[in-house]
């Protein structure tokens, strides 16, 4: 595989603007029902990304344009110690997160935003998340921290080529889990079916 080296560099502040999710002021889940998608944290995991289908739908208290996610918005949660990036894509619904995430807007053709995202998902930028957050209890991430994370800045086709090696990679990844999760399946019908006789009584087996 060819080398890739950083073209240039910069400051995330310097690419993008950072803001904090919608600001709900009540539990999410007890909103009147509505067609406005909300992602929480639970509904986003690294490795499977975000699960749409379990997202709350409901009648912002608020309604605002501004609030709404736009394709290549990255949102990052910013408690926890799971400070992991999430690139959205075109949705045919309207779309805000919760305030326990910040909504990263890139703001230059200089970077893509799905290589943006990759790039804080990788281990430098993910040691630095955790350096930089606070709290004894539960981890904080601080605005400012998030704003002075270095970040590199390959050619466009370079970025274009790493985003497309990540988004094959995820793909590979969701097929072998089914694989996985298929054959465990398997394995435990079996299982049912050969073994429960044994522990089943006399009793039960004679009739």
């Amino acid at each position: 595989m060819k080398p890739f080296d950083a073209h240039d560099s910069g400051l995330l502040v310097d690419l993008a603007s950072i803001s904090a999710g919608y600001p709900f002021r009540g539990k999410i889940d007890a909103l009147p029902k509505g067609e406005v998608a909300v992602i929480q944290m639970r509904n986003a995991d690294p490795s499977t990304g975000i699960d749409w289908k379990d997202l709350a739908r409901i009648e912002l208290p608020r309604a605002s344009a501004k609030a709404f996610l736009k394709p290549g918005d990255i949102i990052m949660s910013t408690r926890g110690g799971r400070n992991f990036p999430y690139c959205i894509e075109e949705r045919d619904e309207q779309v805000v997160c919760s305030p326990h995430f910040f909504v990263i807007r890139v703001r230059t053709d200089a970077i893509l935003p799905k290589f943006l995202a990759w790039q804080m998902m990788q281990k430098p930028a993910q040691d630095y998340f955790a350096a930089g957050a606070t709290g004894s209890y539960i981890l904080n991430l601080k605005r400012e921290v998030v704003e002075n994370l270095p970040i590199a800045i390959p050619p466009i086709a370079q970025q274009q080529h790493i985003a497309d090696l990540d988004a094959a990679m995820r793909g590979e990844r969701a097929i072998l889990t089914q694989l996985i999760d298929n054959r465990a399946a398997e394995m435990t019908a079996i299982a049912q079916q050969l073994l429960a006789p044994a522990f089943q009584r006399p009793e039960q087996r004679a009739s």
